[in-house]
């Protein structure tokens, strides 16, 4: 899933052929990178954020890009040095987030994926969830607290789908086969909204949470 997900394939060029003029599209940025400096972002050479990107958050809004086959990457902020690349291929008019992470591997890398920001179900919060807990022992659960249904079960590294959700609800995570229970306040769920909430390893059999509000 960390070959950079939905939007990060690789590209080549023909020869003789007229170039190519790409739309914009948008992206956000998260640092899910523990123990990092605050991020810049930048697509070429170009520096793209304009205020740097700490550790558990995500800029405010979405940055306008160039479509087409590109180059996006990290660096500390205020530093030139690459902490993280990717060439990758936007789609014109679409909406990404990209999360600057650490691999199982230990080095620092670009993934993402597009963001669905059409309207949620009347009086409901639409939700989706991303682990990027390599340390866990086990995969996730997400359920509800109020009744222990399952919303999402089984989430291995990556994404997934989006899910309707009452709002003021409390969601349950827990690593499966863990008897230790995190609690995603619903406080964080407004009807009308969109969230990717991720996951990261408190230890191997405890998650922490971060929510990421799309609009």
């Amino acid at each position: 899933m960390m070959c950079v997900g939905a939007i990060l394939i690789s590209s080549c060029k023909k020869d003789n052929q007229e170039p190519i003029v790409y739309g914009d599209a948008s992206i956000r940025i998260v640092n899910t990178v523990s123990g990092s400096s605050g991020q810049d972002f930048y697509q070429g050479d170009t520096k793209i954020s304009t205020t740097a990107v700490a550790y558990g958050t995500a800029s405010s809004s979405y940055y306008t890009v160039k479509g087409g086959p590109t180059k996006l990457s990290f660096t500390n902020t205020g530093s030139t040095t690459v902490t993280a690349s990717a060439n990758v291929q936007i789609e014109e008019a679409a909406f990404y987030t990209v999360f600057y992470y650490t691999s199982s591997s230990g080095s620092n890398e670009i993934t993402g994926y597009k963001d669905d920001n059409s309207a949620p179900a009347a009086g409901k919060a639409r939700v989706r969830f991303l682990n990027l807990g390599f340390s866990f022992n086990n995969s996730l659960n997400v359920t509800y607290v109020s009744n222990g249904t399952v919303i999402a079960g089984g989430l291995g590294l990556g994404i997934s789908a989006y899910y309707s959700v009452d709002p003021g609800t409390d969601l349950g995570i827990t690593v499966i086969g863990s008897p230790v229970t995190g609690v995603i306040s619903g406080s964080n769920f407004v009807a009308g909204k969109i969230y990717t909430v991720w996951f990261d390893a408190i230890t191997a059999t405890t998650a922490n949470y971060h929510v990421v509000a799309q609009n």
